[in-house]
């Protein structure tokens, strides 16, 4: 397998809200330049949810900050969970005798990591769902021109680009980790159709060793 590691799409932090200051009486003229400042301020190594402004803008500004943790936060953890899965050498004889022929640890961990980017995903795919954000608008209570100010904000960040770029990553990994899970599952279903002599696993059944240089095959994927 090629490692080819994931290059997550960050946020576009150098946003574009000027527009919005046009639609503001101009005694909200601080708390828009402010609310400006600490979202352009957010970084891959500032994550800072610390609500600076009042009002609808503190608001605004949570919430954005929020989603901006999350995201950033999520990334870190899948790029860790990819290069886990890619360092996740299962698939040779010395698992094979030590952890076989039930493989609880191995498919605890290729089911640990699957579990936790699927919910990582799923929590990143509603920050962006359209029903989702207005769910969010009611629960916090944003008037109109506050609630299109948050989706605005949300589009120059373009968080929804940067999601489905993680969304396509993902893709790639989770179906890399079901090939290795399905390898792993099928010896462990026919646990009594193989052995390992001579340093080479060996099976009396031609079908079991066909059927499992098949699904091998599969875990040879570029990622």
């Amino acid at each position: 397998m090629k490692k080819t590691w994931i290059v997550a799409i960050l946020l576009v932090v150098a946003l574009v809200i000027a527009g919005l200051v046009i639609l503001l009486v101009s005694k909200e003229k601080g708390q828009n330049d402010l609310l400006a400042q600490e979202i352009n301020a957010l970084s891959e190594s500032n994550t800072n949810t610390e609500v600076k402004t009042t009002g609808q803008y503190g608001v605004v500004e949570k919430l954005i900050k929020e989603d901006y943790k999350l995201y950033i936060e999520s990334i870190a953890t899948l790029r860790a969970n990819y290069e886990k899965l890619a360092a996740a050498k299962v698939i040779n004889l010395d698992t094979y005798q030590k952890d076989g022929p039930e493989f609880e640890e191995s498919l605890g961990l290729l089911k640990g990591i699957k579990e936790e980017n699927a919910e990582l995903i799923s929590k990143l795919e509603d920050m962006v769902d359209e029903a989702k954000i207005e769910e969010v608008i009611q629960a916090n209570g944003l008037e109109a021109r506050f609630a299109d100010m948050y989706k605005d904000i949300l589009g120059q960040i373009k968080l929804a680009d940067g999601i489905a770029s993680l969304k396509e990553t993902d893709a790639k990994y989770d179906a890399y980790n079901d090939s290795l899970i399905a390898v792993l599952e099928y010896m462990k279903e026919n646990k009594n159709e193989w052995f390992i002599e001579n340093n080479t696993l060996k099976s009396k059944s031609q079908n079991f060793i066909d059927e499992y240089n098949d699904l091998v095959k599969k875990t040879n994927v570029e990622l």
